[in-house]
């Protein structure tokens, strides 16, 4: 289990430089980004009238984050946040702090932190001017990553999105506003709630950030690794799949056939630069074909009930990298193209009326049988919480984790 979350957050942590056909290796140091700042986060446990997030739910920290301008409308970003840890900022009335209702208490264990990465999309750049240095830049991006909180020794997949806004100071320069919304588990917050998803009133954070970024190499906005337009270079995929369920706590070796499923899957996507594309997928399990054994699915004491209510439903987004493009000079005729995928996602039991924040890795292989048809097989893991797996949580103090394995086999259309 330990190997299996490393790998994850190692995943989590990539930013990836893009080279398109032709380009010297030395573009690798170009458009790199420091940013480092101080933030708020307002805490919004299940159940847990908002309005009294002041002084209930209030904390400061610190957070540092890297990222890379792959396009000039597309970036990657990779943060570390440490929260609640310095006196400096001590809150004694913090009582939605983990442990709840012990004020002051998350800080002396030291707090909480995060390793979150986002794909940052320049709304300026994207529908807007695409040359030249602008004085403000506003841009959107999804996230997911982990947490874990040393007060309630708990950790918890992470999912979420945000807002940045950096204004211009010089060349070098520039400093940011950003706020974010991010989804966790209730063992996160130390919150015990009925429903261990995000459920109908939410578990999670906002996270309010000031600081300053500093453009580190060559800064050319990513003009040299310009995409070939937003209309372009989109692809379908269709497949089937086989899900392995891996509950907290159980013998793997019996995953047949107590914890294996079926499904379908659809996705979208665009190739942003030949180096690294984003994928946004939609799976449908457990719903067409039946396995009577199962039991490692919610409900726990009704399994037969998940597939009588609809199986589940999981929505993610994928960053994918290239690796052969990445490592060497881009070849448009290379028929073989294996790719590493972060995931971040949403899961849903269809008899549950809550969801479950999803992060996962894994690597695709496709064979292209023409400019437009490839063949795919990808194999994948998934962390996510009690709920979406049907035992345990997150995962804890000891790094064991509930999630799933899944392996699909498809076909991929470009247009």
């Amino acid at each position: 289990m330990r190997t299996k979350l490393f790998i994850l957050a190692l995943f989590v942590g990539v930013s990836v430089s893009a080279q398109t056909e032709g380009q010297k290796r030395e573009n690798l140091g170009n458009d790199w980004f420091l940013q480092m700042g101080l933030d708020m986060s307002l805490q919004n446990p299940y159940g847990c009238d908002f309005s009294k997030v002041f002084p209930n739910g209030k904390s400061f920290g610190v957070d540092v984050a890297v990222g890379k301008w792959l396009t000039p409308a597309v970036g990657l970003r990779t943060t570390l946040n440490w929260e609640n840890g310095l006196g400096l900022f001590r809150n004694d009335h913090a009582n939605w702090l983990a442990p709840f209702n012990n004020p002051g208490e998350n800080m002396d264990k030291g707090g909480y932190f995060s390793v979150t990465g986002d794909m940052l999309v320049n709304l300026n750049r994207a529908f807007g001017a695409s040359q030249g240095d602008l004085f403000w830049n506003s841009s959107v991006y999804p996230r997911f990553g982990l947490a874990y909180n040393l007060g309630s020794t708990k950790g918890s997949p992470l999912l979420g999105g945000g807002w940045l806004n950096t204004f211009k100071v010089n060349d070098s320069w520039s400093l940011y506003f950003d706020v974010a919304y991010n989804i966790i588990c209730h063992g996160f917050v130390g919150k015990e709630a009925k429903e261990d998803g995000i459920g109908t009133n939410s578990n999670g954070y906002m996270t309010m950030g000031v600081g300053a970024i500093v453009n580190l190499g060559k800064k050319d906005g990513g003009i040299s690794h310009a995409d070939a337009g937003i209309w372009e270079d989109w692809f379908l995929q269709a497949a089937l799949d086989m899900r392995l369920m891996n509950p907290y706590g159980h013998d793997f070796s019996k995953v047949f056939p107590k914890g294996n499923s079926y499904g379908v899957n659809v996705a979208i996507g665009k190739d942003i630069t030949p180096e690294f594309a984003v994928r946004a997928k939609l799976n449908w399990e457990n719903g067409l074909i039946e396995n009577k054994n199962l039991e490692w699915v919610t409900p726990i004491n009704h399994p037969e009930k998940n597939f009588d209510g609809g199986g589940s439903v999981l929505l993610s987004i994928d960053g994918m990298f290239d690796l052969k493009n990445v490592i060497s000079p881009v070849h448009v005729d290379d028929k073989w193209h294996t790719q590493a995928f972060v995931r971040g996602g949403l899961i849903s039991h269809r008899e549950k009326k809550s969801a479950s924040p999803v992060i996962g890795a894994g690597l695709e292989q496709s064979y292209k049988l023409n400019d437009k048809l490839s063949l795919y097989a990808d194999l994948g893991y998934q962390v996510t919480t009690a709920e979406g797996c049907g035992y345990g949580a997150g995962f804890d103090s000891d790094f064991g984790s509930s999630g799933f394995f899944d392996v699909d086999l498809g076909v991929k259309v470009k247009f």
